[in-house]
């Protein structure tokens, strides 16, 4: 068994290439496990907010772990710092670097840092090794440095633009005492970064024993016939879909600003054995931090729906970069996902996993398309309904009144529930998105903050119904204790538009976050859009959604109804309501009953997506045609202006989100906008 690089016409053995892949994952799993033993933080140590990979020269990572990290970083392209390291790259020196501005997409918010460090064989440079971690703080506005209100980069914490951490084996002390003295937890900071030089360590004596073993050109042509054989695997997968376009979009919210949504628009063509990801119909960049910065790349954030989908049609090809070659995105410059320098990034993961569920839209319509139906005559499916849509990682801040530091730590970070699969119910308080990012134990959140925890479970909200349910979101209850405490939240989405539901499937349910509930105190505080600042003794309680259910909740078999009756998740009167199964003392399915309930009812064509009522009317009124236009004719603009200007057209066919159905056509909005323009111009003048 051999495979063949058509680029350079060798013939590789396969049952080598196999060995050797493994042989890697080895080596970068060991480092993901050196980092997780030494790291200092819970948001490393316990929620595995970290990556490690080799990369080879071109900046492609050739091996990624299939065990620890996070596993969407297996994609990361870091071909621009691979570049500038290679004009002065020698044995012992360090990069670091968490700009997104100066790393060419690479580093997509501050707390991100990373390393990359060279691997030389006799003097050969042959590869990097490369690791990140999520720090807590990298100092900012707010403790965390990551508060959806930012309006800026220069909000967000100490930017640090590719620069040697160590030069020839030695410290740079200035450098790392300067970042140091700009965060607000240097000894944590430092412990952790201390982890990543471990495992890189590591990382260098095991490709010695590997090249010692196999030989440094069997070895450094592995490299290459690896990202060969994921490229050739994604061709093949993708060559089973059928040729076509597929449109699907999403929203960002931004109550945070009191602004109209941020749409995402996807055309995914699919041409052979080629796939492309045209966003092209995307909105502007924002005035807050939800940007995510791409460069306009084939970046890790905006393929990792489409790299999830390979590896679940192929469990057994290699995780590495190559499986993208096929790909290619067009990402207008200036909009939500590949904005200019220097806007606000710190919740750029919140758009990230948006761009993935419209990946899982359009590549739904996609593959189904070519699936053919069942026995029954009903379309078989691959792809999931929509998933909560968030993470909300949550964090405490508060003066250790010992030492008078300021310490910092992530309470949890929260997904809610998973969407129903074409085949079985969804996972409860777990997502597709989450990469393997973990809870962090109770116990380790009661041990290292003044808080209590009340609640750690699943939500008491009813799943949301189809053939198949929806996941049940997290339910997360916390009191504090400390004075002069500061609770951050960041990503908590899905407040104003739920996950859709699939194949007739409903829709999920809405996040909440409500403080001192149960008390006379109580009150509903939406998102937390810069710093929440407790009283000692109050209770702030995070809710998170539901995901959406898959096809139609009468034909769901009424054996589930009942089993959801009876852990709960449902009553008897919604059992009826959307499922029409009757359940009797017991509990017990009334037989009888069910039929004629069922029989008063029949299933009828399911739509293809429930998006709730609060999206549906959003539509009514701001109809994506009026959308198009809209997007087409703010390119005129310039980018910083062009939220601005999308705003005032808003409001002007919605009549400031009153209107039910749009006040102009789509013809119009090109004078709308232009007369919104001279509008601000007069006032100017």
């Amino acid at each position: 068994m051999s495979a063949s690089n058509p680029a350079t016409g060798r013939t590789t053995d396969k049952v080598f290439l196999e060995i050797l892949n493994n042989r890697l994952n080895g080596i970068t799993s060991e480092m993901g496990h050196i980092i997780h033993k030494a790291s200092f933080t819970p948001f490393i140590k316990e929620a595995w907010d970290f990556g490690e990979a080799l990369v080879n020269l071109k900046g492609e990572i050739f091996s990624y772990p299939r065990d620890i990290g996070v596993a969407f970083m297996a994609t990361a392209l870091m071909d621009e710092l691979v570049e500038h390291f290679m004009k002065d790259c020698e044995p012992g020196d360090v990069l670091v670097c968490n700009d997104p501005n100066t790393s060419g997409g690479l580093c997509t918010h501050l707390p991100d840092i990373h390393l990359l460090k060279p691997y030389f064989w006799k003097g050969e440079l042959l590869c990097f090794s490369w690791t990140f971690i999520h720090s807590s703080d990298v100092g900012g506005l707010v403790p965390g440095s990551i508060a959806p209100s930012a309006y800026d980069i220069f909000q967000e914490g100490f930017r640090i633009p590719p620069m040697k951490l160590y030069r020839r084996g030695e410290l740079n002390r200035d450098l790392v005492d300067l970042f140091l003295a700009n965060c607000r937890i240097p000894f944590y900071n430092w412990g952790d970064l201390k982890a990543l030089l471990a495992s890189m360590d590591v990382a260098e004596k095991r490709l010695d024993q590997t090249i010692e073993k196999y030989g440094v050109e069997r070895v450094r042509d592995g490299m290459e016939d690896l990202l060969v054989w994921g490229e050739q695997r994604a061709k093949q997968i993708i060559g089973k879909i059928p040729d076509g376009a597929y449109e699907f979009q999403d929203y960002i919210e931004l109550d945070i600003t009191g602004e109209p949504p941020a749409r995402i628009k996807l055309r995914l063509e699919i041409a052979g054995e080629d796939m492309h990801l045209d966003f092209s119909g995307t909105d502007p960049q924002v005035r807050a931090a939800l940007n995510l910065p791409t460069d306009g790349k084939n970046h890790h954030f905006i393929n990792a729906g489409v790299f999830n989908f390979f590896h679940s049609v192929d469990k057994s090809s290699p995780l590495n970069r190559g499986m993208l070659r096929p790909v290619r995105v067009t990402i207008p410059r200036g909009t939500i996902i590949n904005p200019e320098k220097y806007a606000a990034v710190g919740v750029r993961f919140a758009t990230a996993v948006r761009v993935m569920d419209i990946i899982i839209g359009a590549l739904s319509l996609a593959v189904d398309s070519g699936t053919g139906t069942g026995s029954s005559g009903e379309a078989r499916g691959i792809l999931p309904a929509a998933g909560s849509g968030l993470l909300g990682v949550s964090l405490l801040s508060y003066i250790d009144a010992r030492t008078g530091a300021t310490k910092v730590n992530v309470l949890q970070p929260m997904w809610g529930g998973s969407g129903a699969r074409p085949t079985k119910d969804a996972i409860d308080g777990a997502d597709f998105a989450a990469g393997f990012l973990r809870n962090i134990p109770t116990e380790t959140s009661e041990a290292e903050m003044p808080i209590l925890i009340h609640k750690y479970q699943l939500s008491a909200e009813p799943p949301a119904p189809g053939k198949y349910r929806g996941g049940l979101g997290i339910d997360f209850s916390f009191q504090v204790f400390a004075p002069n405490a500061i609770v951050t939240a960041r990503g908590m989405e899905r407040f104003q538009f739920r996950p859709w539901g699939r194949k007739g499937g409903s829709h999920g349910s809405l996040a909440q976050t409500i403080l001192n509930p149960g008390t006379p105190a109580e009150r509903s505080i939406g998102k937390i859009t810069s710093a929440l600042h407790p009283e000692p003794g109050d209770v702030v309680e995070i809710i998170t959604p539901s995901g959406g259910g898959y096809g139609n909740a009468i034909e769901r078999d009424p054996k589930k109804v009942l089993k959801d009756v009876s852990d709960g998740l449902i009553s008897v009167e919604t059992a009826l309501r959307d499922y029409g199964v009757v359940i009797s003392a017991g509990p017990a399915i009334d037989i009888a009953a069910t039929a004629a309930a069922r029989k008063a009812r029949p299933a009828g064509p399911a739509a293809e997506f429930s998006y709730g009522p609060e999206r549906d009317a959003y539509e009514a009124a701001f109809t994506p045609e009026i959308q198009d236009a809209l997007a087409s004719a703010l390119l005129a603009f310039p980018a910083s202006q062009r939220q601005f200007y999308k705003s005032r057209v808003w409001q002007v066919v919605t009549d400031n989100g009153r209107a039910k159905s749009p006040r102009i056509k789509a013809s119009e909005v090109a004078a709308a906008l232009e007369q919104c323009r001279k509008d601000v111009t007069q006032v100017v003048i």
